[in-house]
């Protein structure tokens, strides 16, 4: 009988997939980092709220279902040596960061390594974390499922793009973005079957990889059913982009977009993180910069949105679209986003890099009202057939599928 290992840094869609694998009776472990209610991480979550702070109160406040609570393991001792070293103030740039989450990678992985495979058949892990436990299972005989949750070229397209517009964001570290593509290619080596919430992935990982078309499964990603109760209002010219306004969102196309339409009737309304080089950036200067709204708020710019707009430059299937979608706005993105979106159906699909294209699908929103609406309430039915209940029942048909 088929048992699986589950690996998987944090909370990653609510745990979405371990849980699955405990109901269709596939679950040996669940090896992740730390979470609130099980392991070590009880402790942290009985601490006075005011001595919970920052990442502490971020990882008190995880809670994996209690269905998979007792196949939980953490692994506190590294987990908060990473945190240590985060607080130091050594790691203050993108390369230190990303120096000091591989470090944790490879401690969590050697400490799986030393915790056992158990009687475990199969491994499951998100784009190879972890990956020493990975190469160790594949080694043992086990069969390893990974998911590439995005594009694994992605380091390479910012670099590239990085080239076009250096005075956007940080230029990137060849030496971690080579690293980077070599490591994706072992994760690929020691992986037998991939999962991906896009064609694109798919696409990018037999095309510049080499893995196995014959081998891959697409399993979109989905939308909560509650988003589907949203009832569009939407404020005539208002355009939405949410997400980190940056330059694989291609925030700067957005940017070229606004000034191509310069019309005083549209606003391009910008909901989250920017940083101050971006807002005074010169492609950018007509965005309204909203900034970070909370989560419990979000839903409301999405019901007052127009159209909904997310021209990014790499992802996996960006969950705003599935969101966008359920609200019952047409959404206007590119094909590296990954969405279900259908082009001319639910929305318009523009190539990446394309400001002429993304400016140009809006206005014929803004200036064809009728077939707003048409799109509006297409973008509303696409969404019912992608709830978490459905992802549940593809990726449970995926998982069946796998010898």
């Amino acid at each position: 009988m088929k048992k699986y290992i589950g690996v998987q840094f944090g909370a990653r869609r609510a745990y979405a997939v371990p849980t699955l694998l405990e109901e269709a009776g596939l679950l040996e472990w669940f090896y992740t980092d730390l979470c609130g209610n099980a392991g070590a991480g009880r402790l942290l979550a009985s601490l006075p709220s005011a001595l919970q702070r920052g990442a502490l109160k971020r990882l008190a406040r995880r809670e994996v279902p209690e269905s998979i609570r007792a196949k939980t393991v953490t692994f506190p001792r590294q987990t908060f040596r990473h945190f240590l070293r985060q607080a130091s103030g050594k790691y203050k740039t993108a390369v230190g960061d990303d120096i000091l989450w591989e470090a944790f990678d490879t401690e969590l992985g050697r400490a799986m390594i030393r915790r056992g495979l158990g009687q475990s058949t199969h491994i499951f892990s998100m784009a190879g974390e972890c990956l020493p436990f990975i190469e160790h299972a594949h080694q043992q005989g086990r069969t390893v499922v990974t998911e590439f949750y995005s594009m694994p070229s992605r380091r390479e397209i910012y670099r590239d793009e990085w080239r076009r517009f250096p005075e956007l964001e940080d230029e990137p570290d060849d030496a971690y973005v080579n690293w980077y593509a070599e490591k994706q290619r072992q994760v690929c080596r020691v992986t037998n079957w991939a999962i991906a919430p896009s064609q694109h992935v798919i696409d990018d990982l037999t095309g510049n990889f080499g893995f196995p078309r014959e081998r891959c499964f697409v399993v979109p990603y989905a939308v909560h059913e509650s988003w589907l109760e949203t009832q569009n209002d939407p404020v005539p010219g208002r355009v939405l982009f949410v997400g980190l306004a940056g330059m694989g969102k291609g925030i700067h196309y957005t940017g070229m977009a606004q000034q191509l339409l310069n019309d005083p009737r549209i606003e391009f309304r910008i909901v989250g993180w920017a940083s101050e080089r971006v807002r005074k950036y010169r492609l950018c200067q007509g965005l309204n910069f909203v900034g970070f709204v909370p989560r419990s708020e979000v839903r409301e710019e999405f019901r007052r949105a127009d159209i909904f707009i997310l021209p990014s430059l790499f992802e996996g299937s960006a969950e705003v679209t599935y969101e966008a979608l359920a609200s019952g706005l047409p959404v206007i993105t590119t094909p590296a986003t990954g969405s279900v979106v259908r082009d001319g159906i639910e929305g318009f699909i523009v190539p990446e890099r394309d400001p002429n294209a993304l400016a140009e699908r809006i206005r014929q929103l803004m200036e064809d009202r009728a077939l707003r609406e048409r799109m509006s309430a297409a973008a509303k039915e696409r969404a019912r057939h992608f709830t978490w209940k459905q992802y549940g029942e593809r990726l449970r048909d995926v998982f069946a599928q796998i010898p």
